[in-house]
């Protein structure tokens, strides 16, 4: 079904969805392992789980693959990523057609995709300028055969792999991004997931603002479980910032077993979770960067 339908009646019925992040494994002799993982952590009863979409050929259809495989062993819905690059707009909507045509899948995530590490982001020669062209030609194409989720970025959007600039927040570039993501979600986007996201303060001020600009479909905050410490090191480059307390926190836990860090983690991310529940968002959406263990252990508390 469409994840859509499935927010709006957890939304109705006060209830509370959560959904988990995977990406496809690079070796194909992980992928056992991974389907393991994944019919494992499908036990705790995810509302959908979502697969990113590499920007080559093998990593994207290695998407295609598991995102497949994932929804007919777990019968969970699962949405696939699928980004503007390095395709034109003909390949993706065949791409989009053959999902709909051989796969249970009936939801992605339209996406202008990263910017790679050798350059700037350029656009195919036939293909989507951004994420509101794309959304615009699968509603065209595909009506309301498909579901569609777009990405937010309470902090902004920075591509050159620095920390957030908190100055940025309520500048005239901020207001711009609000304005495209209002775009998108008139394009025909039905809900949108953030970027990953430390500070609970920005997120609520985040959704207030997409209120204020006219943005009102459901918004699933992304929250990052801290599953190591390379993890908590290589938060700057998901362009996250990270509030003081929280640099505070996890000062007393830096040298940490890895065992007494995923107690601290735990504990943070059911506090992170409290609080955007008493803020009235009835969805989360967890970067699970295909670690089980940390996230295992708190669905099981």
């Amino acid at each position: 079904m469409k994840i859509i339908d499935k927010l709006t009646r957890c939304r109705d019925s006060h209830g509370q969805c959560l959904s988990f992040e995977y990406y496809p494994p690079k070796n194909r002799a992980l992928w056992r392992n991974f389907y393991e993982k994944i019919d494992r952590m499908s036990k705790f009863s995810p509302d959908f789980i979502d697969v990113t979409w590499g920007t080559g050929d093998p990593t994207s259809f290695a998407s295609l693959e598991l995102a497949d495989a994932i929804q007919r062993r777990t019968g969970i819905d699962t949405m696939m990523h699928i980004t503007c690059t390095h395709r034109s707009k003909s390949e993706l909507l065949h791409i989009v057609s053959g999902l709909l045509r051989d796969t249970p899948i009936r939801n992605v995530m339209a996406l202008r995709g990263n910017k790679p590490p050798e350059g700037p982001w350029l656009k195919h020669p036939e293909g989507f300028s951004n994420a509101a062209e794309l959304v615009t030609a699968l509603r065209c194409a595909f009506s309301d055969q498909i579901g569609i989720s777009v990405a937010g970025y309470p902090e902004g959007h920075r591509e050159d792999g620095l920390p957030p600039d908190r100055a940025y927040v309520r500048t005239p570039g901020y207001y711009d991004e609000l304005r495209y993501l209002r775009q998108k979600v008139e394009a025909g986007a039905d809900f949108i997931v953030t970027q990953l996201c430390f500070d609970l303060d920005q997120l609520c001020r985040y959704r207030d603002d997409c209120v204020q600009n006219g943005i009102t479909c459901p918004i699933i905050p992304g929250l990052l479980p801290i599953h190591s410490h390379l993890t908590w090191k290589r938060i700057a480059a998901f362009s996250a910032s990270i509030p003081q307390d929280l640099a505070r926190d996890y000062a007393l836990h830096s040298h940490d077993d890895d065992a007494h860090l995923e107690d601290f983690a735990i504990g943070l991310l059911e506090r992170q979770i409290a609080r955007l529940r008493h803020e009235g968002f009835f969805a989360i959406h967890l970067y699970t960067l295909n670690h089980e263990r940390l996230i295992s252990r708190w669905a099981q508390k």
